[in-house]
């Protein structure tokens, strides 16, 4: 698989939820703990690419979707790879 393909892995919504947590996660650790939301929902933005692998700006409905910024995918991958190997992420104690 490269880098700008999502596996083809089905998850069911609850296991979905948890990969978003430890792709959330990744983010933020790769951040050093500051975490800026539009940083990701622009590099996540979803483009049709040319069958060059550009994106032009324009929507003709028949060409791949993918992120503008293609390591997103590779990301993901990573939580859901993260998430098949040690699962729900461990509950946080609360301390007084």
């Amino acid at each position: 698989m490269s880098d700008d393909t999502f596996s083809d892995d089905t998850l069911t919504e609850e296991e979905a939820f948890w990969v978003m947590w430890y792709f959330l996660e990744g983010h933020y650790e790769l951040a050093g703990g500051q975490f800026d939301l539009s940083d990701i929902l622009s590099a996540s933005q979803p483009f049709e690419f040319d069958d060059n692998g550009h994106f032009d700006g324009e929507v003709k409905g028949n060409r791949r979707v993918a992120p503008a910024d293609s390591g997103m995918v590779w990301h993901w991958n990573e939580a859901v790879k993260k998430y098949k190997e040690q699962g729900r992420p461990k509950p946080t104690p609360l301390k007084k």
